[in-house]
């Protein structure tokens, strides 16, 4: 049930990116068509040198426009990827929880057939009722122990995932500091 409540989370965040860069493509841009860029730059060679700073100027900050838009792009998916792992070290942190109160439960349940036990070795009790219940109880404390090793084999897969987002979020990190 968490699963599909994680990949549901994760898909609805996916979508929102998607959705929110899907309304930037309806923007107009007039686009030069190629005829009428070598015509204008048949004319532009003509222009006398000391009339061109206006337009290498321009060009410039059309490149730097260009490079900030980059920029903010990797940005972007910086914090994306930040909030994902920020997901995920909850999702640890609640296998983590799980994990202390199966290992409580278990631990109480390891008390009980102690108890039982020594009951049994005193020759107190019941003889056949104390070992079905010691047998009981020795049932429930493998059922308990194998969702240990559920909730710690999620833990694990968890971890890894963290680790593998760590790694792109630090090769985002050097795309971003390059520029």
């Amino acid at each position: 049930m968490k699963r599909f409540l994680f990949i549901t989370l994760t898909l609805l965040v996916v979508l929102a990116f998607a959705g929110g860069c899907s309304t930037m493509s309806k923007i107009q841009v007039p686009k030069l068509t190629k005829a009428s860029k070598e015509s204008d730059e048949g004319l532009y060679r003509k222009v006398p040198a000391s009339l061109r700073a206006d337009v290498k100027e321009a060009k410039y900050d059309l490149k730097r426009a260009k490079s900030n838009e980059s920029l903010a792009e990797k940005r972007l998916e910086l914090s994306a990827l930040k909030k994902e792992r920020e997901i995920l070290r909850n999702e640890y942190a609640k296998h983590n929880r799980q994990l202390a109160e199966v290992l409580v439960e278990k631990a109480s349940v390891g008390v009980e057939i102690k108890k039982l036990e020594a009951i049994d070795n005193s020759n107190l009790g019941d003889k056949a009722g104390n070992i079905k219940r010691i047998a009981s109880l020795k049932t429930k404390s493998l059922s308990i122990e194998s969702g240990a090793i559920e909730i710690k084999a999620d833990m694990d897969t968890t971890k890894l995932k963290i680790k593998e987002l760590t790694k792109k979020i630090i090769r985002q990190e050097k795309k971003i500091k390059k520029k």
